[in-house]
C-alpha cells in the first residue's frame, strides 16, 4: 500500500482534472521537479489510485442525446440475482455507470439514448429479458447544474475528528 503525503494528494488533485497536463508543467504546479514528479505518477499508477486517463466529450456537439437515471429493484435478492444483472448491464453501452445501493431500489444507472424512443426500446428489452428486474424508474435529465470538478481528496485524507477520540 503506498503512503499518500501531501506531494502525491496534490499530483492527484492535478490530474484527476487534467490528464492531459505534461510532466514539466505538472512538476511546476506540484512544486516539485520532473523526474521525481514522473516517478511519483509512475507509483501511483503501479498502486492503482490512478486507473485510467479519459476525455470528456460534449455529446451535445456530437448529436442528440438523452441522459436519463433510472432506479431498479430486482425480484429477488440472492447473490446470483445480483450476479445476473450486473453481467447484463456490462454488455449494454447505453449503461454508462451503475452502481449498487442501500435503500429503496438496488441499483441506479445513468443511461445515454439518442431519444426517448431509444429509451424505451433500450428500457423495453431490459425488461424482456431475465434479469430478474421487477421495477424499472427511468428519470429524464434536463440539466447538468454541477459538472465533476474532481474528488475532495484533503478533506478525504485529513485526520478525523475523531481519531483522537478513538485513541484517547
Amino acid at each position: 500500500m503506498l503512503k499518500l503525503d501531501r506531494l502525491f494528494i496534490k499530483i492527484l488533485q492535478v490530474l484527476q482534472t487534467n490528464g492531459r497536463i505534461s510532466n514539466l508543467d505538472l512538476s511546476e504546479e506540484v512544486n516539485l521537479s520532473p523526474s521525481p514528479c514522473l516517478e511519483r505518477v509512475r507509483k501511483l499508477e503501479e498502486a492503482g489510485l490512478i486507473t485510467q486517463y479519459l476525455a470528456e466529450i460534449d455529446l451535445d456537439k456530437i448529436g442528440a442525446n438523452l441522459h436519463i437515471m433510472a432506479e431498479i429493484t430486482l425480484g429477488n435478492h440472492l447473490v446470483d440475482d445480483f450476479k445476473k444483472f450486473e453481467a447484463a448491464i456490462s454488455n449494454v453501452p447505453e449503461v454508462i455507470s451503475c452502481y449498487k445501493i442501500a435503500g429503496p431500489f438496488d441499483y441506479t444507472m445513468d443511461m445515454i439514448c439518442r431519444d426517448i424512443a431509444h429509451f424505451n426500446q433500450l428500457k423495453e428489452n431490459l425488461l424482456a429479458e431475465d434479469i430478474g428486474i421487477e421495477h424499472f424508474s427511468g428519470h429524464v435529465v434536463m440539466e447538468r447544474t454541477k459538472t465533476f470538478s474532481g474528488y475532495p481528496l484533503e478533506s478525504l485524507t485529513a485526520p478525523s475528528p475523531l481519531d483522537g477520540i478513538l485513541k484517547g
